[in-house]
């Protein structure tokens, strides 16, 4: 058998398997709708529409791999001649980032947020969740010249930082949220005004600073359940003879090594006020673990003026304490914990974004230049998503392999942006070639490396939703 032979049958197999899957791929936007958008948002207007349409200026700041620190105005208006025939002066373009220009690449953000694939990632679907959503925030300092609007925490930092929030479903990759706040807008209060985007059958897994008692008191009214860390300051009863009682961890630290018991859960209430029933599981830490701990918070307290930790702060500390109003059989003991470190995916993709997309490199600009280049890196990123959710569905199915989402970013970044560009705006790039010949590359190239006795997110999404 030729190679060229068992190529053919690869791609048939692999056109087989992108049918199977329900992946529709199309470019996301016409030039017309892309026109559309510009006029809606008042971008594009009779007077200058012949200088810098929609189109070009959504190519121009989407699919360019340098970052705002290091690409000028002066740059930006040598492409716009060199790549479009378009001669326009410095201060011209500069005028064009406005507030209209901001309000077309929200536009085509929100369009694109909208539409996102529904791809089954998975041949093994959740038996008792339709989706895992997991989220965090990531924060960056910027120039201060912006401190009315992005105010930052001030003191040794800057008096200008940005948080953007992210959330996406582990289970078919459809980002959730994705919005840009200032740096004071904290995580307890995103999480509250948007509470109401989620639904019966999630399963919300987060860390602590999202998780205050009152956003879980709503998910608990919702029926949306919930995995997440407890907060050290959050009193925990038990119901013993009709009355509640406070735990006692030294007790329950004192019990744990002398039985050797490494985790074990209760029935309890959070708070007195709040009386949230859940079950808490308790999980003890390595001696050396609880040291660093205390370590540290009794350097933190130093420096606010505050003395030693408390017995019963140094007691807490010897836990890992997770609550859940999960039942045992959907997230039994063993594995709540592997369920709490699929949040850690959301951490590999804050790398992407601020090793490969330099989403946080930005210099001194104007507010709505600096807002309209973190826009589009976000399209970008959420495009390119897309295409490296695709690969990783592919590269598991076929070849039960991980994709490392991290290398896969840098090649499209390096070497596939025109590529990109021609699937999802110009419509004139083969998409299952584009696929198939990235799927290839991945096989070798892409592959997420292994640690020496340790799981991969696939391995452990596949290990928490099979019963």
């Amino acid at each position: 058998m030729t190679s060229t032979t068992t190529r053919k049958l690869s791609k048939k197999k692999l056109d087989k398997l992108v049918k199977n899957l329900n992946i529709e791929i199309e470019s996301y936007f016409t030039k017309d709708e892309i026109e559309q958008l510009a006029r809606e948002s008042k971008f594009v207007q009779r007077e200058n529409a012949v200088k810098l349409d929609g189109s070009t200026f959504l190519e121009l700041i989407v699919f360019n791999s340098e970052s705002l620190k290091k690409h000028s105005l002066n740059d930006l208006t040598i492409d716009l001649e060199n790549d479009y025939g378009i001669d326009i002066a410095k201060q011209s373009l500069n005028e064009r980032f406005n507030k209209y220009a901001l309000l077309f690449l929200q536009k085509a953000l929100e369009r694109l947020l909208r539409d996102q694939l529904s791809i089954n990632r998975l041949s093994t679907d959740s038996k008792h969740f339709k989706r895992i959503l997991i989220k965090d925030s990531v924060c960056f300092q910027i120039d201060e010249s912006l401190k009315d609007i992005y105010s930052g925490s001030g003191g040794s930092g800057s008096d200008a930082a940005i948080r953007i929030q992210f959330e996406y479903d582990l289970l078919n990759g459809t980002i959730t949220d994705l919005s840009i706040n200032a740096f004071n807008d904290q995580d307890a209060k995103d999480s509250l005004a948007t509470v109401d985007k989620t639904h019966e059958g999630d399963l919300i897994i987060r860390d602590l600073a999202y998780m205050n008692l009152d956003v879980l008191r709503k998910f608990i009214d919702k029926l949306v359940t919930f995995i997440c860390r407890v907060n050290p300051i959050t009193n925990i009863y038990e119901l013993k003879n009709d009355k509640l009682e406070k735990l006692d961890f030294v007790k329950i630290k004192k019990h744990m090594k002398r039985h050797n018991i490494a985790c074990f859960e209760k029935q309890v209430y959070l708070s007195l006020k709040h009386k949230l029933q859940v079950r808490l599981i308790i999980s003890l830490l390595p001696d050396s673990v609880v040291n660093e701990r205390i370590r540290k918070a009794n350097e933190n307290n130093k420096k606010k003026g505050r003395g030693q930790c408390s017995k019963e702060y140094r007691a807490r500390a010897a836990f890992n304490l997770f609550a859940t109003n999960a039942s045992e059989t959907e997230v039994p003991l063993e594995k709540v914990y592997l369920f709490y470190k699929l949040r850690w995916q959301i951490e590999l993709m804050f790398k992407v974004w601020t090793s490969l997309c330099a989403i946080h490199d930005v210099k001194k600009v104007k507010q709505h230049r600096f807002e309209c280049y973190i826009y589009s890196r976000l399209i970008f990123i959420v495009l390119a998503w897309q295409i490296i959710w695709i690969t990783a569905t592919l590269l598991y199915s076929i070849d039960k392999k991980p994709l490392s989402y991290f290398k896969t970013y840098k090649t499209l970044l390096r070497k596939k942006l025109g590529q990109l560009r021609d699937i999802f705006v110009k419509g004139t790039e083969d998409v299952n070639d584009f696929l198939y010949k990235l799927y290839n590359t991945s096989k070798t190239k892409h592959l997420l490396e292994k640690k020496k006795d340790t799981s991969n997110s696939l391995e452990i999404l596949l290990t928490c939703i099979v019963s």
